[in-house]
């Protein structure tokens, strides 16, 4: 299977670009339960959020394509867009019908569409393909050098909907929409992580280096089956973009700190899903638990796996059964705050937090140690059990701090 790519290149701290572009893995499952939860307060009106931050993260791609790999014509632009959806793990798209002039384009394959409808197992009442929507209206932008807000997109057909394909109408606006700047890598605190804790059995430079030698590119459905979920090789800004936006229009609304634990529950579902997956498969039971002789060590095992995933540095610097200290050396959520919008005026790792409790929820409330489902009966029982942990953010990044830390305590 040849596709036209852009080699990743890999940054300090864990970080992969690709086309100038950073990115990191998440699943269906947070994918889905963020955006429920962006989309929930429909005057905020997210939908349009959504569609603009992947416009432009893919207008900034393609365009950083185009000039990496020479392309001359639109149809290189256009042909890496298409591969390119495809190795991360969006579906496959196919632009053959559209052109400066806009047009239609359809994906056969969604992430954002089928993968969506696996997870509540019937059909949605909207369409749920904002990401896509704003990708081909980016991406064919930047193919005939236009601004990234050049055409207006609209979903047509939605695999979500039971569609057996997804079609999104493209229409060239008379002047381009004011659109959102990706803002490339970001910014970091060029400060170096310390070593790994030596307080545990888990060898973190032997697990990454097992994990780099896995496939984690889209199949012939541009989609990635891993550890029971379907992965995807993310943007990190388009996170960032709609995460903070979503934040700061719950503010305007005098529900700031609200709409700060919505984004932290939703990192609950992603440790949960993916965090889950990862600690009940196979590549787990081969690679990390013969390591593991204490829970502990599995702790430190699911944060040495956190470190392939583009999020940062994770450094355990405390842990017992009643407490977990985790430092953050350029998580990927102050790198995005600070190349945004500048010091941030409060904590702002929404999914870190969410992360750091996840994993003590699931090894010690949970007992994931033990095989359990991961269904929602099993969520409940750990995530609303009156033993449940839960995250309190001491230092950000964001806010000047060289690193940033997540504090894991039982609640009251």
């Amino acid at each position: 299977m040849s596709r036209v790519l852009s080699t990743p290149k890999q940054a300090p701290h864990g970080r992969t670009l690709v086309a100038g572009e950073p990115t990191l893995f998440h699943c269906n499952h947070y994918n889905y339960w963020l955006q429920k939860t962006l989309l929930l307060p429909t005057d905020l009106k997210m939908g349009e959020v959504i569609r603009d931050a992947a416009a432009s993260v893919a207008h900034a791609w393609v365009s950083n394509a185009r000039e990496e790999l020479g392309f001359e014509d639109a149809a290189g632009a256009l042909q890496f867009a298409a591969d390119a959806f495809a190795q991360h793990g969006f579906g496959t798209i196919d632009f053959s019908e559209a052109d400066a002039d806009g047009g239609t384009v359809r994906t056969p394959t969604s992430h954002y569409g089928q993968c969506f409808r696996s997870i509540v197992d019937g059909d949605f009442a909207e369409p749920q393909t904002y990401f896509d929507q704003g990708y081909a209206a980016g991406a064919v932008a930047a193919a005939y050098g236009l601004d990234a807000g050049a055409f207006a997109a609209r979903c047509e057909q939605c695999m979500a909907l039971g569609a057996e394909e997804g079609v999104i109408a493209l229409v060239r606006r008379d002047e381009p929409a004011d659109s959102f700047n990706s803002p490339g890598e970001g910014k970091g605190s060029g400060q170096e992580p310390p070593p790994q804790s030596e307080h545990t059995n888990v060898d973190e430079a032997a697990v990454l280096e097992a994990l780099a030698g896995l496939d984690f590119s889209g199949n012939e459905e541009g989609l990635i089956p891993r550890f029971g979920v379907m992965l995807t090789h993310h943007f990190a800004n388009f996170y960032d973009r709609i995460s903070f936006e979503f934040v700061r229009r719950m503010g305007d609304t005098g529900l700031l700190e609200y709409g700060e634990q919505l984004l932290v529950d939703a990192g609950y579902r992603c440790a949960f899903n993916t965090f889950g997956g990862i600690m009940t498969s196979a590549e787990w039971d081969a690679v990390v638990r013969p390591q593991c002789e204490t829970r502990e060590d599995w702790v430190h095992g699911m944060v040495a796996v956190v470190n392939a995933l583009g999020w940062g540095v994770w450094r355990v610097h405390e842990l017992s059964e009643d407490k977990l200290v985790v430092r953050i050396w350029d998580d990927y959520e102050s790198r995005g705050w600070l190349g945004m919008y500048g010091e941030a005026d409060r904590p702002i790792c929404y999914l870190a937090q969410g992360g750091a409790a996840g994993i003590m929820n699931l090894v010690y409330t949970g007992g994931i140690a033990d095989g359990p489902t991961l269904d929602e009966d099993y969520f409940k029982e750990i995530f609303e059990s009156e033993d449940r942990y839960v995250a309190e953010q001491t230092k950000c990044m964001a806010q000047g701090d060289d690193f940033s830390e997540i504090v894991v305590t039982k609640e009251g």
